[in-house]
């Protein structure tokens, strides 16, 4: 290891910032001049990796791709860790040893059990650019995880080199899957035991709007062992099923034991439901009444959930354990479930053609023969039953079942499904203000977006209207009501409120916005040439109905017509009527579709969503009638 470090420090002179290459430096926050990690699997369950990073920090928004860093557990050994830092020029202005290196816990402080820590230096720069060469030795029996190798790391980073390889020894064998390599200086060799990848020269890739994940276009490849290690559990898989068999028989399988008191508890609980769905619900607001969240990083590297029985007696898991729990549950009544392994979070698959370990959070199905299955959040007291939004919607999943994994794709809310509606009536005034009755009703993703406002304080209540509804001044809020329907997913708010100068004054005429609440501009985004693909991750709906109320002695003067169109992205109605020159009635329909588009259609939807923005923008024109 010496003489890594020692070539490492003398060959640091070839990194002055001039160096690079201008196409490097264009939209980039910082370059990666040279990433190296060698990976030596040198049996079954002992993997060394060595790492050498040097990275040019542009400006500060650069700082994020330093990664002078190492994440560890009591299996694993740092035995080396050090940083150098240079100048512009690429001379020596710092030498950071192991010592000098900071120690603390991975994780937040209100994770109960872990014993994952991170050992990191984090460097406070005099002044920008600098490079900063990391180099670290690290040693794990876990050969279950290998890193993907991500040539491109994310936006406004350019990268002039990254190479990884993979060295394997005789009775081991590797699997590898490639993603989105074309149009890439990209090499990979496999030659006997050795599996290596070389990028050269990838310039920045600049965010833009309606863009999918970065994972998703992005070059990279997924490397997994077909014999692997993990915390004292030997494996071995080439497919998702004998992966899930394993899971199953190491991580789940013999944890549903729970005491008779408490399958006695169940059957009770159960005994005049009237159907298995009424089980099935019953059982879920038990464990919503009787349990609580908290994190633990605990049990076979944190994958293994504590016992059925434990947290009967706890009354607090994880995602694993609360998920384990509701399925030892709903065993005792004789309903079968399925653990299941999923990303919660921003969409993102368990990639069905690679298995490997993968996932951040554990979620519950339960299957149905003749409709859609159950899927149960179980670390939430509050979600309703059945319900994901957008946590969990939309996104491969790997079932757990005794016979082995299987790939499920979780519900897809519809563009219908994913609902707002409002019925508002409005009474204007002379000098342009109004009196608000308000009714909005949320349905689908949107409900996860507004149902936990029940339990907001009357001040956070008004400050969440006052940021949503910035455009109307003085608002005053004389009343409000919530119903949070749980059994039919629906939120529903009720206000009642005033406002100034929503009418705007033009000589003895009044301008009023017929978009009075709701629906403000949807982004489109730039006009400039388009280089990433496009994409809608959710469909949405919107259905209003305002009904203006003109104030005395006002009468219609004119009114925009009504309309309507559609286009592959979606479709837009509004009617605009006046009912005895004393009322405007408005109904307008939005409906936003869910899908994925090549940048060269960019333009037509930036058409679309500008048409959008212009009919939300329509105004009336009111008069004071003539005094005789």
């Amino acid at each position: 290891m010496c003489l890594l470090l020692v070539s490492s420090a003398a060959f640091s002179q070839n990194y002055p910032v001039d160096h690079i290459s201008p196409e490097l430096l264009e939209n980039a926050d910082a370059v990666i001049r040279n990433y190296q990690r060698d990976v030596f699997i040198e049996n079954i369950d002992e993997k060394k990796v060595i790492t050498r990073r040097v990275v040019t920090v542009l400006n500060q928004a650069g700082e994020r791709y330093v990664q002078a860093y190492e994440v560890y557990d009591k299996s694993d050994d740092i035995e080396e860790q050090e940083l150098f830092v240079y100048d512009s020029n690429g001379q020596e202005i710092e030498h950071i040893k192991q010592k000098d290196f900071r120690d603390e816990s991975a994780y937040a402080s209100f994770i109960l059990y872990s014993d994952n820590r991170v050992s990191y230096f984090d460097y406070m720069p005099r002044r920008y650019p600098y490079t900063v060469e990391y180099i670290s030795e690290t040693v794990t029996p876990n050969t279950i995880f290998i890193r993907e190798w991500e040539p491109l790391e994310g936006y406004r980073v350019s990268t002039e080199k990254s190479t990884a390889s993979i060295h394997y020894p005789e009775g081991i064998s590797l699997r590898w899957k490639s993603r989105n390599l074309e149009n890439y200086d990209i090499q990979v060799d496999s030659v006997g035991k050795e599996l290596k990848f070389q990028a050269k020269n990838i310039a920045s890739l600049q965010r833009e709007t309606y863009t999918p994940s970065f994972s998703t276009f992005a070059p990279r490849i997924s490397v997994s062992m077909n014999q692997f290690y993990l915390e004292g559990v030997e494996g071995e898989a080439q497919d998702w099923k004998q992966f899930g068999k394993w899971m199953y028989d190491n991580l789940v399988e013999g944890l549903d034991e729970l005491p008779q008191s408490t399958v006695q508890k169940m059957t009770s609980l159960v005994a005049d439901a009237q159907s298995e769905e009424e089980k099935i619900r019953r059982i879920y607001q038990f464990v919503q009444d009787n349990t609580r969240y908290i994190a633990v990083m605990y049990g076979i590297g944190g994958w293994k959930p504590f016992t059925a029985r434990e947290v009967d007696d706890l009354g607090y898991g994880d995602c694993k354990a609360l998920t384990n729990y509701t399925k030892a549950l709903l065993k005792t009544q004789g309903i079968e479930s399925y653990y299941t392994v999923i990303y919660g979070g921003n969409k993102r698959d368990i990639e069905p053609d690679f298995a490997r370990m993968q996932g951040n959070h554990v979620i519950l199905n339960v299957p149905r023969k003749d409709s859609a299955d159950f899927w149960l959040e179980c670390t939430s007291q509050k979600v309703p039953f059945d319900y994901m939004g957008d946590f969990t919607d939309d996104r491969f999943a790997l079932l757990i079942k005794p016979e082995g994994g299987e790939i499920i794709k979780t519900k897809v809310y519809q563009p219908e499904d994913n609902l707002q509606a409002i019925d508002c009536k409005i009474q204007l005034a002379a000098n342009g203000g109004f009196q608000a009755n308000f009714t909005r009703t949320s349905r689908g993703v949107p409900y996860g977006e507004v149902f936990r406002m029940v339990d907001y304080t009357d001040k956070e209540v008004k400050e969440f209207y006052r940021d949503d509804w910035k455009k109307i001044q003085n608002i005053q809020f004389e009343n409000y009501e919530f119903e949070n329907d749980r059994e039919q997913i629906v939120f529903t708010e009720k206000i009642n409120f005033s406002g100034e100068r929503l009418a705007t004054s033009a000589g003895s005429r009044l301008l009023v916005p017929l978009n009075f609440i709701q629906q403000s501009s949807i982004a489109s985004g730039s006009g400039k040439t388009r280089k990433l693909p496009m994409q809608i991750s959710r469909g949405k709906s919107f259905q209003d109905h305002f009904e203006f109320t003109l104030p005395e002695n006002f009468v219609v003067e004119a009114l925009p017509e009504s309309t309507e169109f559609e286009a592959e992205f979606g479709k837009f109605s509004i009617s605009i009527t006046a009912h005895d020159h004393s009322v405007i009635e408005v109904e307008r329909h939005l409906q936003i579709n869910q899908g994925d588009w090549p940048a060269s259609k960019y333009q037509e939807f930036r058409k679309f969503i500008n048409k959008v923005n212009h009919l939300n923008n329509l105004k009336a024109v009111i008069v004071e009638k003539t005094k005789t």
